[in-house]
This record gives C-alpha cells, structure tokens and sequence, in this order.
C-alpha cells in the first residue's frame, strides 16, 4: 500500500478548485480502482482583510522611536518617546560648581524614511506622574500618554547621521539643571521618591519639517549632568552625573483619514481587500496587520471518498505589493502569524511565515510561505463551526514602524495569494 501511493504522489497530480459555493470536489474516474488517491487544490477561496489591533505595548522596548512620517497610503504617522530617569546615587561633593546639563540619545541603526532632511526634536519637561492613567493597566501602550508643559527644555536641529555617528545632544535649558544640581548637592534630593517630586521625566518629540523616524538605544540613552570639582589640587576637575533611563515608552500614532484605512474604527472592524485596491496592509508600531480567512476549509470533508481523507500538505503564499513595497523587502525575513477568531482575539501563535526568494521573469521577486497544514487539519477535524483565521504581524511590532503591502489581486496563477494543498483520499 505504501509503495502504491509512492507511485501515485510522484506520477500524478490532479487539479481542482475550489469556489464560493463550493459542496463537492470531483475526482477523476481514472484512479478509481485504487485504494487511496492524491489531489492538489491551489484555488480554495480566500476572505483576505486589514485589521488594526486597538493597542501595541511600547513599554519595555529596546528602542526610543522619534519622528514622523508622511505617507498617502498608509496615513502619517508621529513617533514621540516619554522617559523616566534617575542618577545610580544622589551624592554631588559641596564643593562642585554647576556647569551645564544636556539629553544625549545613542543611535542604534534602525531608521524609516529619509535621514537627508534637516531634523528638529524638541525636550519637554513631563509634569504627569509617570504611571498608566488607565487604573487598570499596568504597561504603556502605543496609545498611552502623558502630559507635558509647553515650554521648551531644549531644541536641537540637525542632520542625521545613524550609521556614522553614535549620538546626537541636546543642550537643556541652564536653570533646569541648575534647579537639579542644587536639590541634590543640598540633600533636598536623596532618593527617586524624592527625585520625582521635582522631576518627573522627559519627552521628545519632532517637528514635522522631515519625513522620518530614528531608532536610539533606551540603555545608553540618558541626561548628563556636568559640574566642577576644585578638590585643591586642580581647579579645572570636570565631573558629571549621568541620569539614566529607568522606563520609557513610545506613543505612536497615525492619521488615516485620507486614506482607503479609514473605515478601521476599533479593533475588532474587519476591511475587505476588495476596498482597499486587493491590498492588505502591515505596519508595526500602529498595528496595522492583515487577517486571511479560508471560510470553506471545512468543505474539504465532502470529497467524493468512501472513507474521508486527510491534508498531506498546505502552504499559504503571498507575494509583496510589487509596485509599493519598500526596496529593502529582503530586510523583513518574516511575518509572525496567529490565530484569531472573528473578533480578532488571540487564540495562539504559529511558526512564522518565511521569506523566500521568487526567481521568474516577472516583477514578483519574493513571497512568504507559511505551512498551515495542522491548521487546517484542526480545523477540519473540530466538532463546531470555528470562525478562525490568520494574522499576519511585522516582527518586532512594539519597536518600529516598518511597513509592507500584500497584494491579493488577480495578475496571474503564479502571483495571486494562494495555498497550494495537497490531499490524500482513503
């Protein structure tokens, strides 16, 4: 039996598809006699959509994420980090002499858009106890914010250079760190509790005069504090106290209103491609995912077989966008994917979806493969009518803003969107 369908899977493969109102899958009566039959199906119907999570844990991150973006098809996006600082220890010697204070961010390589543009990031004094205002979270969220005075603490403008140099400082303002330095040499400050009673955190936040987003290091990101030392030997000691971050989150949001996104209006609002130009759109930071449904999955127990069938093998593949993804399409390896059901809940978490390389005389040089074999298996094999579905979410989701288009149009067999299955009859 088994050298049987050895024969059969590397001799013969069968096409069929599937539709809409699909009952039955017709088999061809050559293979009748044989005690078991292999077909392959790659048109099962897709239900493809955007969805956007209503909000992405930001605290926690690796990466402060300052900017802005502007994009027609996505919507503009701002970026704007808030963080909490505090010094190891609270102990400046009563001889030191105050001398001036800056924020100093470290790069750390990652950057969305165009770092040619003349940049303007602005610091702000946060005036907001630095804790969720909602009482029951205990995280930020890419939602979450905290007020701040509109006073300027410090302005820089400046070009940026991430893959060259390693910081940019920002100068504050002299009677902020002045106020600092004294609270603590005088022993008004001995503690954070005491800290925050003055000085609650830091925001920054970028003017929109360009047309992208940094990435800097939450580690070594941090306010220097500089001052003199005359220890009697050398009046000219340059000291410093350094105030590092100790929490932070990013509040990143965007504005879809001119764009075909803005029908999304919570989280569990479901956007047909069909409205969205066959595309379905990815975007981290804000959440935009998209949802793959195979609502007649199920169907496949109805193939004409006297004692069933079961799934050898399905792979889901979907191809970028080929006339709007970004260049650097190769740099997104993956897609992490889920389970959800039809309010777009969390049900668990698959093995990644996979990038691989596509080598055609056509404009489609990559595509993600997922094998959804157990999925649909499961599917199939459940007792109730489950409403489940893919979703489909950039690496990295809470640190960046990278984007991407899935396109789920009809350009031809080799590119649409499609599982190829295969399915062994008993």
């Amino acid at each position: 039996m088994r050298y049987w369908f050895i024969l059969l899977f590397l001799g013969f493969t069968a096409l069929i598809s599937c539709s809409d109102d699909l009952k039955t899958y017709p088999v061809g009566e050559d293979f009748i006699e044989l005690d078991s039959r292999v077909v392959q199906i790659d048109t099962l119907t897709l239900k493809t959509a955007t969805i956007q999570l209503d909000s992405v844990v930001t605290s926690g991150s690796a990466r402060l994420l300052i900017g802005a973006l502007k994009d027609p098809v996505f919507g503009n996006l701002d970026s704007q980090s808030f963080f909490r600082l505090a010094p190891r220890d609270f102990f400046i010697d009563e001889n030191a002499v105050y001398d001036s204070i800056a924020l100093i961010l470290h790069y750390d390589r990652y950057y969305y858009g165009d770092t040619t543009q003349t940049h303007t990031y602005r610091a702000h004094e946060i005036i907001d106890d630095f804790e969720p205002k909602d009482n029951d979270q205990t995280q930020f969220y890419n939602t979450s914010t905290l007020s701040f005075s509109n006073d300027i603490l410090g302005e820089l403008l400046f070009t940026a250079y991430p893959n060259k140099k390693d910081s940019i400082n920002i100068s504050l303002k002299h009677s902020f760190g002045e106020n600092l330095f004294n609270n603590i040499q005088n022993k008004t400050i001995e503690n954070i509790d005491d800290l925050e009673k003055i000085f609650k955190g830091i925001t920054v936040v970028q003017e929109n005069n360009s047309n992208n987003v940094l990435g800097f290091k939450n580690s070594s990101s941090l306010v220097r504090l500089y001052y003199t030392l005359d220890d009697g030997l050398n009046s000219d000691n340059d000291r410093y106290m350094d105030f590092n971050i100790i929490e932070f989150f990013n509040k990143i949001s965007s504005d879809k209103s001119s764009t075909l996104l803005n029908p999304i209006t919570d989280g569990e609002y479901i956007l047909p491609s069909n409205e969205t130009n066959n595309r379905m759109y990815i975007q981290a930071g804000v959440s935009l995912n998209m949802r793959v449904e195979i609502p007649y999955v199920r169907d496949l127990n109805t193939i004409n077989s006297e004692n069933g069938g079961t799934v050898i093998n399905a792979t889901l593949k979907m191809y970028p966008d080929p006339e709007s993804h970004n260049k650097d399409i190769s740099s997104i390896e993956s897609l992490e994917v889920y389970v959800i059901d039809n309010k777009n809940r969390f049900v668990k978490q698959l093995e990644p979806a996979t990038l691989k390389s596509y080598n055609a005389e056509l404009n489609y040089d990559y595509y993600y493969s997922l094998d959804i074999t157990s999925f649909i298996d499961e599917i199939q094999r459940s007792p109730y009518l489950t409403n489940y579905a893919l979703l489909f979410v950039l690496p990295n989701n809470n640190q960046s803003v990278d984007k991407l288009l899935i396109f789920d149009g009809v350009y031809g067999r080799e590119t649409k969107m499609k599982i190829e299955l295969t399915y062994l009859l008993y």
